[in-house]
């Protein structure tokens, strides 16, 4: 029988390190980060770069990512994330190199700073702590060190608002963004109305996390998305991986409709195992929504589940927003379905263990 997710003492008594507490505050991480961020100090020099690469991994990779693709059509500076050891060979003074990293020891990333100080590059920070800080501070390049007193679970991956307006208060100092701090704030509130309908005292028949992480329980999930959302459909992903325990993937409209589609008659346990889910958007192109409907019509002619989940905010920003708060919710109660931990992550610490 499947775990009831109103059962508030089972969920409270499995939630030992307030994962939950952590997802209920992301608009205050945002909040918080957003207006201390702002005040960072950034030399002009800055401004003329020529390009920008952000160095992160895991859950301090997917933020930079979801800003990338948010304001694709507005950041006019050629932008990459580098998710290894090495940056791009065209590196050099002109370049700015950002340094994710929510611990400030992501090995990866640190191997990055080195390499951009000997580059000469423009460099700023942002983390908790930890060396990539200590390297900040050594070096005289900018840094944000946020207090991480909102995300009382300590991961990464829920601890996303922090790094996601940290950097967007870095972009829109430096004149890359021309984001209104009235644009910010009326996308947080928004998020914090989206969180009241998901929290633990809402019942499953009103609380659409729970509805959503009830149907995605025991499936292979690919979660689809275009355009602005491209970034933060890794984040969902990350999140289905680390929080749940659970097997997902992501796509985007229109790659997706050169070849995935013929790929999904094999396995044939695919059409038993597999749910697509698109994350839709009125805020989408005519064209790609049109291709949104086509794209589910394939796949349900193949007789594979499909769901959809509708984002609602008044502009972009507001609905990624919106998006991290419901992943955060529906990842935490599939958890508990999956009667797993949330915050353990046993095989990502056996694996730095090994390389250690």
């Amino acid at each position: 029988m499947q775990q009831s997710l109103d059962d508030k003492e089972y969920i409270l008594s499995h939630d030992p390190s307030n994962v939950l507490g952590s997802i209920g505050m992301f608009a205050d991480q945002c909040d918080v980060a957003w207006k201390e961020a702002t005040l960072v100090s950034i030399p002009d020099e800055y401004k003329t770069v020529e390009n920008i690469v952000v160095c992160g991994m895991g859950g301090s990779r997917f933020t930079p990512r979801t800003i990338k693709e948010l304001f694709q059509s507005e950041i006019t500076r050629p932008y990459e994330i580098v998710d290894g050891y090495t940056l791009p060979g065209y590196v050099n003074e002109k370049s700015l190199v950002i340094l994710s990293s929510y611990s400030g020891t992501t090995e990866e990333t640190i191997s990055c700073g080195k390499e951009a100080i000997a580059k000469h590059a423009k460099i700023i920070a942002i983390a908790h702590s930890g060396d990539i800080i200590k390297m900040a501070k050594e070096n005289s390049f900018p840094y944000y060190a946020f207090d991480a007193v909102k995300n009382p679970c300590g991961q990464p991956r829920i601890g996303g608002g922090y790094l996601l307006m940290g950097h967007m208060a870095f972009l829109r100092t430096l004149g890359f963004l021309t984001l209104s701090d009235s644009d910010v704030q009326k996308a947080i509130a928004f998020s914090r109305t989206i969180n009241n309908v998901c929290v633990l005292d809402i019942p499953t028949e009103k609380n659409i996390a729970k509805q959503l992480a009830q149907s995605f329980y025991q499936k292979h999930i690919f979660l689809v998305a275009a355009e602005f959302m491209r970034g933060y459909v890794n984040g969902f992903a990350n999140q289905t991986n680390e929080n749940a325990k659970q097997i997902s993937d992501f796509r985007y409209i229109p790659e997706m409709n050169h070849h995935l589609l013929e790929g999904l008659r094999f396995p044939e346990s695919l059409k038993n195992s597999a749910l697509f889910v698109f994350l839709e958007s009125s805020l989408y192109a005519a064209k790609i929504q049109e291709r949104f409907a086509v794209t589910k019509d394939v796949i349900t002619q193949q007789h594979i589940e499909t769901k959809s989940i509708v984002f609602t905010g008044a502009d972009t920003l507001s609905q990624v927003l919106e998006g991290f708060v419901l992943s955060g919710h529906l990842t935490f109660y599939l958890s508990m379905l999956n009667h797993v931990d949330p915050v353990a992550i046993p095989w990502v610490d056996y694996f730095k263990k090994q390389l250690a």
